[in-house]
């Protein structure tokens, strides 16, 4: 038997338990675009839908090691826009590139050899090699400790398809990431 009183273990600790118990955990890979218009690019997986009238998601960013706010977050509060790309199996590499802290000035879209394309409704772009895409208004932000809660309105929602089999999903498993194509033939109704 694992216990673990939250409140008086590590943080590393408490983070290791939760990514390891709450999975497998969708990637949101977000791309935004500064008023300066330099493109950023990056994956996180505290990500979810939370309701679908109206259409909402949210991503938990957290916070740089000396407190500063991740470019990311920094674009999505200047432009009020973003877009969350799919991450299938053949693009896990350049996910993991893109989850290096660049400088605000670099495009990480150049770093990992991907192509942005014009997005329909918002200004950020799309990552071109994605099957799928969420296109979000920032909705509402609030702080959460060192967190920035990002709730986005999905104004649009683009995929070459909804089978699995082409989408090729993954999730994460702790540090690792796990293939979500097979299917349980048992539907839950909830």
């Amino acid at each position: 038997m694992i216990f673990l009183r939250t409140h008086e273990a590590d943080p590393d600790e408490v983070y290791r338990f939760l990514t390891r118990l709450v999975v497998p955990r969708p990637i949101a890979w977000i791309s935004t675009v500064s008023p300066e218009g330099i493109k950023n690019l990056a994956p996180f997986s505290f990500f979810n839908a939370v309701c679908d009238e109206p259409p909402i998601v949210i991503v938990s960013i957290s916070r740089r090691d000396d407190g500063r706010r991740k470019d990311t977050t920094d674009n999505i509060l200047r432009t009020g826009e973003f877009v969350i790309n799919l991450v299938s199996e053949e693009l896990i590499d350049k996910v993991e590139l893109t989850s290096e802290e660049f400088p605000p000035q670099v495009d990480e879209f150049m770093v990992a050899g991907l192509t942005p394309t014009e997005s329909f409704c918002v200004k950020a772009p799309s990552v071109k090699e994605a099957k799928a895409w969420l296109e979000c208004k920032l909705f509402k932000h609030e702080e959460l400790f060192s967190y920035d809660l990002i709730f986005g309105l999905v104004l649009c929602i683009r995929a070459e398809n909804l089978d699995y089999e082409h989408l090729k999903p993954v999730g994460r498993l702790s540090g690792r990431y796990c293939r979500l194509t097979e299917i349980n033939t048992r539907a839950y109704s909830g």
